[in-house]
C-alpha cells in the first residue's frame, strides 16, 4: 500500500505542478509582479520545509522534503519560460550575432538558467550536508539530471522532440535544436534512465524502513515518469494534451496538424517547436 500511495501522489503531483508552472508562465505576461511574487513565495515554502525535515525520518518528512524540492524546482521553471532567466542571447541561432559554433550560441540561450540550477544544486548539497533526510536533495539532484539529458537529445536530434508548451516569448529557441534524426544519445540516455529506474525500484524494495520505503519509492516514480517523457522525444504523441487546462488555446485558424508554439503568428503546417523542458 505504501508503494501504490508514493507512485500517486508523484504522478499526481508531476502532472499538477507541471500545469500550474505552465499556468503561471501564461500569467507572468500580464501580472508579472504577482506571479513572482507566488513563485518566489512558493520557493521559500520549500526551503522551510527542507530545512524543518533535515533530520526526520518518518514518511511524513520524506512526502514534505518531496513537496520542497517540488517547490524549488518550480520557480526555475517559473522564472525560465517567463523569461526572466534564460541567457544573454535570445534570437535564433542564424540572427546576428553569429556565435563560433552552433553549441555556443545555444548555450548562451540558457546559459544563466543553467548556472541558476547549479547553483541551486550546490546549495542543496552544502544545506543538506550531514542530513538523515536527503529526498529533497535526491529529487531536485534527479530533476537537474534528466533536464540535462533532455536537452542533451533535443540538440543533438531526437525526431519528435516538438511540442506546443514553449510560450511565444521563448520561440526563438526553435532555431537551436534538431528534429530531422535521432541521434545516438538518445539510446544511451534512454538506456541510463531505464537503469536508474531500475535500481531505485530495487531500493524502494529492500528499503529498512517506512521512510526509506516513501523516499525511494517517490524517486523511482520521478525516474519512470523521466523515461516517459524521453520517450515522447521520439514517439509521434502530442503530451501537451495533459496540460491543456493550463495553456494557452491556439489560434482558431492556425492548422490542427501544426505543432508549433501557442500564439504563433507565422507558424506553418512545416513549422515546428522544441519539447519544452520545462517539467516540474
Amino acid at each position: 500500500m505504501a508503494f501504490l500511495s508514493a507512485i500517486a501522489v508523484a504522478s499526481i503531483a508531476w502532472w499538477i505542478a507541471t500545469g500550474l508552472v505552465l499556468a503561471l508562465a501564461r500569467a507572468g505576461s500580464t501580472h508579472l509582479g504577482a506571479v513572482m511574487a507566488v513563485a518566489t513565495g512558493v520557493a521559500l515554502a520549500g526551503i522551510a520545509g527542507l530545512v524543518a525535515t533535515h533530520d526526520a525520518t518518518t514518511v511524513g518528512s520524506a512526502y514534505v522534503a518531496f513537496f520542497s524540492a517540488l517547490a524549488l524546482w518550480a520557480w526555475h521553471e517559473t522564472t525560465f519560460l517567463i523569461g526572466l532567466l534564460t541567457g544573454p542571447r535570445r534570437v535564433g541561432m542564424a540572427e546576428a550575432p553569429v556565435e563560433r559554433s552552433r553549441f555556443r550560441a545555444a548555450f548562451l540561450t540558457v546559459r544563466d538558467h543553467e548556472l541558476a540550477l547549479a547553483a541551486t544544486v550546490i546549495a542543496l548539497v552544502w544545506l543538506m550536508a550531514g542530513a538523515d533526510n536527503t529526498t529533497g536533495l535526491l529529487v531536485f539532484v534527479l530533476l537537474w539530471v534528466m533536464r540535462i539529458s533532455t536537452k542533451l537529445n533535443i540538440y543533438l536530434g531526437a525526431r519528435h522532440a516538438i511540442s506546443d508548451m514553449l510560450p511565444d516569448r521563448l520561440s526563438y529557441l526553435k532555431s537551436y535544436f534538431r528534429t530531422d534524426r535521432t541521434s545516438g544519445w538518445f539510446y544511451v540516455s534512454l538506456a541510463g534512465s531505464a537503469g536508474l529506474l531500475a535500481w531505485l525500484t530495487v531500493m524502494a524494495a529492500t528499503a529498512a524502513s517506512p521512510h526509506d520505503t516513501a523516499k525511494w519509492t517517490l524517486l523511482a516514480c520521478f525516474a519512470g515518469l523521466a523515461l516517459l517523457e524521453h520517450l515522447f522525444l521520439i514517439l509521434p504523441v502530442r503530451d501537451s494534451a495533459l496540460w491543456a487546462w493550463a495553456m494557452e488555446r491556439k489560434p482558431k485558424t492556425q492548422s490542427p496538424q501544426t505543432r508549433d508554439l501557442p500564439g504563433a503568428k507565422t507558424s506553418t503546417p512545416d513549422s515546428k517547436a522544441p519539447r519544452a523542458t520545462a517539467r516540474a
